[in-house]
């Protein structure tokens, strides 16, 4: 049987019960029929398209192939349902043109060797509580799984649970809502297309919220896709540690790769928050962490307001940060609510001192309106500075080994800005910095590179034609 040659962007595009017939590819070969055990159809145990609830007739074919030993289990088309449940080993579901409406994928603790393929799982009760699906097996893998709510209803999209490990997510795309909600270990997505439709104003929370809920979260791997609308790429936190009470770093987030992403648009490409929101989570740990090859475009000023952002408090650790190839084209969403820079890190106050060490950033930032000011034909907002980095109490936490390699071009305030507390924290190996402090209030550290801790200075090239005006620091030699 041939192959519709549908893209990942046309099957995004369909919507609605009416408009995914037909959306997901039709790729049932023999060899993937091939593997040990029987082959069931829901249909073969009383599943019907149309209205009817068919939960208990698809559980029913998981449970026979799962009694067996394993399996294939096709699903032939749209099947409304709820929460169909997968808990043993060497189960295959297999979609032909297959959808699970307003249903739930849910793979136990106990499976193991799940496959599941072209598959969707379309959610249209707008219930913010609904996981389409939630992951806790082993060695799984999901091939061009959908996952939609429509309409939208806030929530994520996926759980995978601290519990998972091994699975291997290809070609999955997502529309709705917000995205995956990530712990576990060994885990692989690549391939992916992830599409928030909230509105501009709510945004869609983070593609991948990478979280560590008491216990490790590691060995994560996220390669070459698209994601759109929504805060972040990736987020780490906050949910990281330990909730109310001190621990001994437990909970962690280790040894992760993003590379090869585009965002186009979002709020920021990278986004490091453990104990720095209003939950009570301490004694984070973050480290390890690689950053390759992301973009993010936002030229409109639709939704940025920074390229990677670390924000720590609460006990918690960032260390062994590397992020090389950053390149952001944007403009800022707003002017003066909160800070925009295309590097940001900061230390909080609340609760123990949080500590940011070893990060080696290369970012190159672009403001295609070269930090002009907002008016008609000029959208958005210059970004306030290109790095910013500051404790909010300069005695309390400490940062070090912060190495970076800046271009940039256009911003409102300032190059780069260094707070107090930070003496001998950061070297600015590289900084070529063009138009940057176009309109600098003097007091928030206007200029090329505004420091009030002692820097190391590599090469570094300004051009802020503002800045004799409003009496910023520029360093144009070593120090």
């Amino acid at each position: 049987m041939p192959v519709p040659q549908l893209t990942r962007r046309d099957v995004l595009l369909s919507s609605g019960a009416a408009g995914i017939a037909g959306a997901m590819p039709y790729r049932l070969a023999a060899a993937q029929l091939s593997r040990t055990g029987p082959v069931v159809s829901v249909a073969d145990f009383g599943a019907r398209t149309g209205a009817r609830d068919n939960t208990r007739a698809i559980q029913a074919a998981i449970d026979e192939v799962q009694r067996r030993g394993g399996g294939t289990v096709i699903v032939p088309g749209q099947f409304h349902c709820g929460n169909i449940v997968i808990s043993g080993r060497d189960v295959r579901i297999q979609g032909q043109e297959g959808w699970l409406i307003n249903g739930r994928l849910t793979v136990g603790p106990s499976a193991e060797g799940l496959q599941v393929a072209d598959l969707g799982v379309l959610h249209t009760r707008g219930d913010p509580a609904d996981y389409p699906a939630e992951i806790s097996g082993r060695n799984c893998s999901f091939d061009n799984l959908q996952l939609v709510k429509d309409p939208i209803a806030g929530g994520y999209q996926m759980y995978v649970r601290p519990e998972s490990s091994g699975c291997r997510f290809t070609g999955l795309r997502l529309k709705g809502s917000n995205g995956i909600f990530l712990a576990g270990r060994d885990h692989l997505f690549e391939g992916f297309e992830l599409e928030s439709t909230m509105s501009d104003k709510i945004g869609g929370d983070d593609a991948f919220a990478i979280k560590a809920l008491g216990s490790p979260s590691e060995n994560i791997t996220i390669r070459n896709g698209v994601v759109r609308g929504f805060t972040a790429i990736v987020s780490f936190g906050s949910e990281i540690g330990t909730p109310e009470r001190d621990s001994n770093y437990v909970g962690a987030v280790r040894n992760v790769l993003v590379e090869n992403v585009t965002a186009d648009p979002c709020s920021l490409v990278a986004f490091f928050k453990p104990g720095a929101l209003i939950y009570d989570w301490r004694n984070g740990l973050v480290e390890h962490i690689r950053l390759r090859n992301l973009s993010l475009n936002d030229t409109s000023g639709k939704r940025f307001g920074a390229g990677i952002r670390m924000i720590a408090a609460r006990g918690a650790i960032i260390r062994d940060v590397v992020a090389t190839g950053i390149q952001i084209h944007a403009r800022a969403l707003n002017r003066g609510v909160s800070s925009t820079a295309a590097v940001d890190l900061t230390l909080l106050e609340q609760g123990a001192p949080a500590r940011i060490e070893d990060v080696r950033l290369q970012v190159s930032f672009v403001d295609p309106y070269a930090g002009g000011k907002h008016g008609p034909g000029v959208p958005g907002y210059p970004i306030e500075h290109v790095v910013r980095i500051e404790k909010a109490n300069p005695a309390k936490g400490s940062m070090s080994g912060i190495v970076l390699d800046i271009e940039g071009e256009g911003s409102g305030f300032g190059g780069i800005y260094v707070g107090s507390g930070l003496d001998g924290a950061v070297t600015v190996e590289r900084a070529i910095l063009k138009r940057v402090a176009m309109s600098p209030p003097a007091s928030v550290g206007g200029g090329g590179i505004w420091s009030d801790s002692r820097l190391t200075l590599g090469n570094v090239q300004i051009d802020s034609i503002m800045l004799p005006k409003f009496g910023g620091s520029a360093f144009a030699t070593r120090r």
